[in-house]
């Protein structure tokens, strides 16, 4: 069998010895046909000469300046002749056969349009990572969590989510894409430069009828950390984490379901600007600043709802089917719910399909 050529795209900037790390790990990919593409975004520690001497094979792009996780990737997304992509991490390493179980999967549904790994810390490898572990979902205000972790709360892997399993949302630490959907759907939003952009890709994704789903055979270990709590505090991070998700809900629900969501959505930001008030004021101000860009720009989100409508297969009453039919924050803090199965029972479509049998994949 033809294997069909998959483009994996990662991203470097000044993270010299992450991306050594990571080229290496991929010389040991058990696949046969597959290109790397090395974007570095202005680095200044020599990364782009170190890659052009010890890693020929890779085909390195060279940007002028740093111009954001989304723009990187669709500059590589949009000219790719690949059937397949990878958005990669550079501090990740794999398992030898990764790759694949991603296409075998891919390969086996043309409804399927993104693929997610199984996502292990680096550090640990017996815990899934932070970012993406096994698989996405959201509650219906846009607050996203992973099978395998819960904000901050992250498990243990004992197998409990080896099952390949319809996901809401892929993370981009590796995030694999069928090309031809996106030349659909449209690619990365630029507007959002980086943060929660892939849940924006899903979401869309979903609203034109396509599938996501988890891969358990193929596992990728990501160094990250641990939790997001212990990472030095980044003013315009979080200022872009909460304004990103405000704009994800303003682009992908329709109009009549805004006044059901945003007033929750709004209680819930003000909640909590108030409670990291005290001790985390810059946090506090993130959020706030982040409320006040949406209202300063409704012209645009307008325009950005309309682009999108123009894709939408799947009404909004579905779309929230396969969703948490409750707030995530209240339940996390208030009640102490840490772990995805608390929420399962929020989610109609996984419970459903979690009677069904599992996929022999």
């Amino acid at each position: 069998m033809n294997e069909p050529l998959v483009e994996i795209i990662l991203l470097t900037l000044n993270g010299k010895e992450d991306t050594i790390k990571c080229l290496n790990s991929l010389r040991r990919t058990r696949y046969g046909n597959f290109r790397v593409t090395v974007v570095d975004q202005n680095s200044s520690d020599g990364t782009p000469a170190l890659i052009a001497k010890e890693f020929p094979w890779a085909n390195l792009v060279r940007n002028a300046e740093n111009t954001g996780f989304c723009k990187a990737n669709n500059l590589i997304l949009t000219r790719s002749e690949a059937k397949y992509c990878v958005l990669l991490n550079n501090d990740t390493e794999q398992d030898s056969d990764w790759l694949s179980a991603l296409v075998n999967v891919a390969e086996h549904d043309v409804t399927v349009a993104a693929l997610q790994p199984k996502v292990l810390s680096m550090r640990d490898p017996g815990r899934f990572e932070y970012a993406g572990a096994a698989g996405g979902f959201m509650d219906i205000y846009g607050y996203p969590l992973c099978r395998g972790r819960v904000f901050d709360h992250v498990e243990e892997d004992h197998g409990q989510y080896d099952d390949c399993r319809e996901i809401f949302w892929s993370c981009g630490v590796a995030m694999f894409l069928r090309m031809e959907v996106l030349k659909k759907v449209g690619y990365l939003d630029e507007l959002m430069f980086i943060y929660a952009e892939e849940l924006d890709l899903c979401w869309r994704l979903n609203l034109a009828g396509y599938r996501l789903l988890f891969v358990p055979r193929s596992i990728v270990y990501h160094l990250g950390s641990a939790t997001m709590a212990r990472k030095p505090f980044r003013y315009r991070k979080e200022y872009l984490t909460h304004r990103n998700h405000w704009i994800i809900l303003f682009k992908n629900y329709r109009p009549g379901t805004w006044w059901r969501i945003f007033p929750v959505k709004l209680f819930l930001e003000a909640l909590a600007c108030i409670y990291f008030l005290p001790s985390h004021t810059r946090k506090s101000l993130a959020i706030f600043h982040a409320g006040l860009w949406v209202l300063s720009h409704p012209l645009l989100l307008l325009r950005k709802n309309r682009e999108v409508a123009r894709l939408r297969r799947i009404p909004d009453r579905l779309i929230m089917r396969r969703m948490i039919r409750a707030s995530i924050a209240l339940r996390y803090f208030l009640f102490k719910q840490r772990r995805f199965q608390d929420f399962v029972p929020f989610l109609a479509e996984f419970q459903r399909r979690a009677s069904e049998s599992r996929s022999p994949l």
